[in-house]
């Protein structure tokens, strides 16, 4: 069972209100022309305005239930004939492209903690792009001051309303450890019912997070060369305090 698989149902209203990245993705979707490859595309918030622009998109997630919610998104959006879903986990050989463009979407890559995963679904993704094709991986800037906010602390993080108009409050915690880079997150979803009950669903996860050189290191053993690292989706410069690291990278010939 994936990681997802009990949180799904909790996803796409917990994050609706989110689509800072999607012109960026859109328009280098655009710009590279062709077959898309959204690899843990979740339930399928970036691929399905992805295909909504006109654009075939594959998307591959090692949750069963975030593919379930991805076909129901792109049937509901009429656009199921531009999507092929797959589940099927990054690490492993991955449906056949060629595609022009790979993304790895909103700290996605953090879930890939160790050398050997993070290669493996490097290798993976290179082997189906075209020869110049791009990737783009979005995670998290461990800047100081993110990490002393990963302190063990049960903060509000926010409250939305499921499809079916339950309440929910989610809180998370988040504790840091610096000599493995590894943030231990727990998110803990209350369903409050309006009679005065309370269900409960409590699921923590592991995200290793990335420095820029040693994130641009692997994408290199990868067989990818950098143009650029942004710290924005605005393609600002990457700096110290930028909330975000935005790398592109480019196939190179074998």
């Amino acid at each position: 069972m994936s990681e997802y698989d009990a949180i799904a149902r909790f996803y796409d209203a917990d994050h609706s209100g989110f689509a800072d990245d999607l012109p960026f993705y859109r328009e280098l979707a655009r710009r590279t022309g062709g077959r898309v490859l959204d690899v843990m595309c979740g339930s399928g918030r970036v691929l399905v305005p992805l295909a909504q622009a006109g654009i075939r998109v594959t998307g591959i997630d090692s949750s069963a239930a975030m593919i379930e919610r991805a076909h129901i998104s792109a049937a509901t959006a009429g656009i199921s004939a531009r999507v092929d879903l797959h589940h099927s986990d990054a690490r492993n050989p991955l449906p056949p492209g060629p595609y022009n463009l790979a993304i790895v979407a909103l700290n996605s890559f953090m879930h890939l903690t160790t050398i050997d995963d993070q290669l493996a679904a490097l290798t993976h993704i290179h082997r189906v792009l075209t020869p110049s094709g791009l990737l783009a991986i979005d995670v998290f800037n461990p800047h100081a001051r993110n990490l002393s906010a990963c302190d063990g602390e049960l903060v509000l993080d926010r409250t939305f309303h499921l499809e079916d108009g339950v309440l929910v409050c989610k809180f998370v915690a988040q504790r840091a450890d610096m000599a493995q880079q590894m943030n231990t997150v727990t998110f803990v979803y209350d369903e409050l019912d309006g009679n005065g009950r309370v269900h409960r669903t409590v699921h923590t996860m592991m995200l290793r997070w990335f420095y820029r050189y040693e994130l641009e290191h692997l994408l290199e053993r990868a067989g990818f060369a950098v143009e650029a690292v942004y710290g924005s989706y605005d393609l600002d410069p990457f700096e110290s305090d930028s909330a975000i690291m935005l790398a592109v990278a480019r196939r190179k010939g074998l």
